[in-house]
This record gives C-alpha cells, sequence and structure tokens, in this order.
C-alpha cells in the first residue's frame, strides 16, 4: 500500500460529517476494571486500529483510590448513570451547564454579547467527560475542518534542502505551457512601454475620448 493512504492513514485523518446530534447518541458509559496481572499487559482494543490508537477512548484499566472514589459517590459531574451529554455539571459543583449554550459567548435581549458562563478551566472538565464516554468533542470550533496531520507538515531545516527541487518542479510545469507563457510576456511589455512622442501629442489635442481608437492604452506589469 502506497505510504499515506492505508486504512490507518485515512482513519488518523479523517475529517466528521455526521451530524453533532447523531454522534453524541453513541455514548458508551465508562467501566472500570482492576489493572491487568503481568507485564505487558494487552490495552484497550476500542479506539485501535492495527496496533494503533486513532480516537481518544476511557481507559477502564484503572486503580480507584479513595480520592477517585470521592469523586465518583459525590460529584454530579462523574455520576454516570445520569450523566447527558447536553446537560453536563463540573468538578467541585452540584449545579448543571447547558451545552454549548453555557460554554460559548451570549448576548442577551438588548444585544450586548457577555462571556461564557462557563470559564476555560471548567470547559476542559466537560471535554474530559466526553472523552470518557467515548465521544468526540464534538464543540471544537474546527471539528468539521479537520486538522492538519503531523506528518503532512512542511519538513524542517535549511530552505537550501528543497528550495532546489522545488525550483525545478515549478520549471518542469512551466515549461508545458512555454508557447503561452512567452506570448504573454511579450504582450505585457509591449503594452508597457511608454506612448511615442507622436501618441502623446493626438491624446493631447484630441482628448481620451477621440483618440482611444487610435492610441493604444498603457498598461502596466502588476508587481
Amino acid at each position: 500500500v502506497t505510504p499515506g493512504f492505508s486504512a490507518v492513514d485515512r482513519a488518523v485523518r479523517e475529517i466528521a460529517w455526521e451530524s453533532r446530534f447523531d454522534l453524541l447518541e453513541r455514548g458508551i458509559t465508562p467501566r472500570y476494571a482492576a489493572e491487568c496481572p503481568g507485564t505487558p499487559r494487552r490495552e484497550l482494543q476500542d479506539g485501535l486500529m492495527a496496533g494503533l490508537r486513532v480516537r481518544p477512548v476511557q481507559n477502564p484499566y484503572v486503580e480507584l483510590t479513595l480520592q477517585q472514589r470521592y469523586r465518583l459517590n459525590s460529584w454530579p459531574s462523574r455520576d454516570w448513570s445520569r450523566w447527558s451529554p447536553h446537560v453536563a455539571g463540573i468538578r467541585g459543583s452540584r449545579r448543571r451547564y447547558r451545552v454549548p449554550q453555557d460554554i460559548g459567548p451570549y448576548h442577551d435581549e438588548l444585544g450586548e454579547w457577555h462571556k461564557p458562563r462557563v470559564s476555560g478551566r471548567y470547559r476542559g472538565d466537560i471535554e474530559k467527560q466526553y472523552y470518557m464516554h467515548s465521544l468526540p468533542w464534538v464543540w471544537s470550533l474546527d471539528y468539521f475542518r479537520g486538522r492538519g496531520h503531523f506528518m503532512d507538515r512542511e519538513p524542517r531545516g535549511n530552505k537550501r534542502w528543497y528550495k532546489k527541487q522545488f525550483r525545478n518542479a515549478q520549471i518542469a510545469a512551466a515549461l508545458k505551457h512555454v508557447d503561452q507563457l512567452v506570448d504573454d510576456y511579450r504582450k505585457e511589455r509591449r503594452e508597457s512601454k511608454r506612448l511615442s512622442w507622436i501618441e502623446e501629442i493626438v491624446e493631447e489635442f484630441a482628448g481620451d475620448q477621440l483618440a482611444a481608437p487610435y492610441v493604444r492604452k498603457r498598461r502596466r506589469p502588476k508587481l
């Protein structure tokens, strides 16, 4: 398979196309399990393709400490039996917020804009709750545009390493239309030449409107 076109490459670079609200119906309730004995342990197979993780999922193999148990038993934001992607709580609070209405700026009945009701710190906590339910963060501003993969970035290093090859490719592409490019260049240079003495006299005495059919229009090249 050509590098960059395998099933894993397509899964990593996939851009969302389904509706946000259809995706939110596929949440998976988090489950917890004791840590697997032995080394190495087998990873959770959800979200894996050919051994590579292409989407974030909740890790069930955790050791529940007393602090984690307190959160699960006391915080509404960690009450998975009543959790909803549309109305979510935040850590350390019993108040619930509407998603996405409360995580973005809003304007009142007078048309004045106000900052979000949920700060960025607690918005990140709501995002973490989505990931724990194996849901993507669909309220990101670039969710449907997608992000560039780090393997598709321009190679780092000195430009002299690849500028010559890039210039040769430009020349090869331009040579395919060399005749048209030469004609356009000659026409551009001919039109950019200054008017002759007789053309200036005719334009000065006859005016622009009467001299237009007989005197060429000078066009300066775009820089």
